[in-house]
């Protein structure tokens, strides 16, 4: 859920859906083993499930899953669940997350043999140094620009390391790992979010091990509560939502009563950027061609993944909003030198003509009468021109077959570009 351009207020309570308050299924238990600033709340997911009276044996998918939020809570009350995600670190936190069947006591067996395996790894000076994640991290410059300091990053690569050499399963080794990059990104990297990731003062050395073995020992707590629990199913898939009928047929998923996510919306953020330290100690991005070909099945929401041969614009070539806003954009950039602002109509273009396509491609998999919760911001951060995200979102959706059973005000925040008041809207929908 993108956050960017914005000074969040206190959240609007809505009709029909309580203010937020204590969850009735547990409380916070695996949701914090790895968060990101621009994930939605799980109070939120709780509140919409009970809105849609969603029960056991119905299905819920989340189409913009990130680590795994809706599918949490939809375990938690015994509800199977789909999600799907483009970024390969968010599938991959939400993986972990919805693995319940490892052993807590096995987990803290494996911490120790870290600690030992780590001390040993930290005595060769140099072994960092030769790390892929190093690699990385310096061939991009990622080290010179601050985003972690040496010392904590070999530490940290001790530890990594140490999780890749043991003698366990995959499972356990993706949990462990997961509480590694929970760790680095929150105490000992330099970054911060505010919410777009900036680098803070320099940490030149952390206890890295110690804030780990933390998130591991609050791991295996939680896993201790939800073994007891009839949990749903869960099933995570990497892909591109705006080809649901390809990666849903080939799993054989669905029919889904429901849908709940926050896809991006148009704004300056870059979603691979905020998660890039996230992607280095995966491995998953290694140098530009590995970047682009994640932004590449993203939804097109800014200036940094628009390719030429992108033609989402085409489905929605004759929509009047979007046309009088890129129309508008196109006399305001006239004066700009900046050649990303030359880029804002077509991102404009791109990005609702991408969810066109994602709500056409899934709406074959949904029973008659699902009810879907999109979460989606307006934004004003292109030049102060208002994009009345869920309005138009919700007109796209009538033309291809949907309801729209109404547009509610979640929260406020101001624009950082016109210092308004901005909603941030839940457009809900009806098959």
């Amino acid at each position: 859920m993108d956050l960017a351009d914005a000074d969040y207020r206190l959240p609007v309570p809505m009709k029909d859906i309580p203010s937020l308050g204590p969850q009735k299924i547990l409380n916070g238990e695996v949701h914090n083993w790895y968060r990101i600033v621009l994930g939605y709340s799980d109070h939120l997911v709780g509140q919409i499930l009970d809105r849609f009276d969603i029960k056991p044996g119905q299905k819920v998918i989340d189409p913009f899953c990130g680590t795994g939020t809706t599918l949490v809570e939809c375990m938690k009350r015994g509800i199977d669940c789909v999600g799907v995600d483009a970024n390969p670190s968010s599938c991959f936190s939400a993986h972990v997350k919805t693995n319940w069947s490892l052993k807590n006591k096995r987990l803290l067996e494996l911490l120790e043999e870290i600690e030992l395996k780590q001390n040993l790894y930290l005595r060769r000076k140099v072994a960092y140094k030769q790390d892929p994640t190093y690699k990385y991290l310096e061939d991009a410059g990622m080290i010179r620009r601050g985003w972690i300091s040496p010392e904590p990053l070999r530490k940290a690569l001790a530890i990594k390391s140490s999780i890749v050499n043991l003698a366990t399963s995959k499972p356990y080794k993706n949990a462990l790992m997961l509480a590694l990059i929970a760790e680095v990104i929150t105490g000992s990297s330099n970054v911060k979010f505010g919410p777009e990731l900036y680098c803070g003062p320099a940490k030149l050395d952390s206890d890295v091990f110690s804030g780990f073995a933390k998130r591991v020992q609050a791991m295996a707590k939680d896993l201790l509560v939800v073994s007891s629990i009839a949990s749903g199913k869960a099933t995570v898939i990497e892909g591109d939502v705006r080809e649901c009928d390809e990666l849903f047929n080939s799993h054989a998923l669905g029919p889904y009563a429901a849908v709940i996510c926050s896809p991006p919306y148009p704004a300056e953020h870059d979603y691979t950027r905020n998660a890039r330290l996230e992607l280095a100690f995966l491995e998953l991005v290694k140098d530009r061609r590995t970047l682009r070909s994640i932004k590449h099945n993203m939804i097109r929401s800014n200036t940094k993944n628009i390719y030429k041969e992108d033609t989402d614009s085409a489905y929605v070539d004759g929509h009047s909003k979007i046309n009088e806003i890129a129309a508008e954009l196109d006399l305001r950039i006239a004066s700009k030198t900046h050649s990303f602002a030359r880029l804002y109509p077509t991102v404009i273009r791109e990005y609702f003509g991408g969810m066109k396509r994602h709500l056409l491609s899934l709406k074959n998999f949904l029973v008659d009468g699902a009810k879907c919760a999109y979460v989606v911001g307006d934004q004003s951060c292109y030049l102060q021109v208002h994009i009345p995200t869920a309005e138009i979102l919700s007109s796209i959706a009538q033309e291809i077959g949907f309801k729209t059973l109404e547009i509610k005000q979640w929260r406020s925040r101001r624009s950082t570009a016109t210092s308004k008041e901005i909603a941030e809207n839940i457009l809900f929908l009806q098959k």
